[in-house]
């Protein structure tokens, strides 16, 4: 008769352990100094020039997520499935940026909300949070991560051109489905490149050849698509205006 509340009660308990045990820390924090500059060479050049001379402040945003998107992000993965409200929550940033520029806000702080986006879509390209849930990849996630340090510079800067954009009319859903999945796909073959015969294998094992450089390099690249897939769907909504003029600070 009380079965059933101790199984509910056991399995959250077990939820809560994993969520806890995932990382803190997602990219390492050059990947995402990386990210910013290569999603700015991603854009039109009027608009990467502008927001180039705020690279700070979306820095800053990249870096900092907080308390709620972040947990929901570490939910999904735990889950392995993208949620409905993150979704949400993605649109509703990009509605902030929208509602920013049109009421003249500071630039810097709407640049620090496009920095969020971008760490966002760098969090559900990153294998180690989609596979949170997966012992496999944990046990390996610390030497992933030495070797994306390793190798970040040597990562070539590909437009995936498979993910949908929401300038060609697909939604911000439909986007984040296709990035999470895409991740989610990677972490078996990484869990296996870094876990041979019982022991992990060291990060320095693997060149430019191997699956780790494919999957962590193709990751690195979605990541960064995204982003500026998500900065371009702002950028439009708010009717392509991104100038200076437009972002100068009302006066009150």
């Amino acid at each position: 008769m009380h079965a059933r509340p101790l199984i509910r009660f056991w399995l959250v308990a077990l939820y809560v352990l994993i969520l806890r045990s995932a990382p803190a820390e997602a990219w390492p924090k050059e990947a995402y100094r990386a990210m910013v500059y290569d999603t700015l060479r991603l854009l039109p050049p009027r608009l990467s020039r502008v927001l180039l001379k705020r690279e700070a402040a979306i820095l800053r945003g990249a870096l900092r997520l907080e308390g709620e998107t972040a947990s929901m992000i570490a939910r999904d993965g735990v889950r392995g499935r993208l949620s409905a409200a993150l979704v949400k929550d993605v649109e509703t940033r990009i509605e902030q940026v929208v509602r920013m520029v049109g009421e003249h806000d500071s630039f810097d702080d709407t640049a620090y909300e496009l920095g969020r986006l971008l760490r966002i879509a760098a969090d559900l390209a990153d294998p180690v949070i989609l596979g949170a849930g997966r012992r496999d990849l944990q046990r390996v996630a610390a030497e992933l991560y030495r070797y994306v340090n390793l190798n970040l510079t040597k990562f070539p800067l590909v437009h995936d051109g498979a993910l949908s954009s929401p300038l060609g009319g697909a939604s911000i859903g439909r986007l984040l489905v296709e990035v999470t999945s895409a991740t989610r796909a990677s972490v078996t073959p990484l869990s296996n490149a870094f876990w041979r015969e019982g022991r992990i294998v060291s990060a320095q094992s693997f060149d430019f050849r191997s699956v780790p450089y494919a999957e962590t390099s193709l990751n690195y690249s979605r990541g960064v698509t995204a982003a500026s897939y998500l900065w371009l769907s702002a950028w439009a909504k708010a009717n392509g205006d991104f100038t200076e003029y437009r972002f100068a600070p009302n006066k009150r």
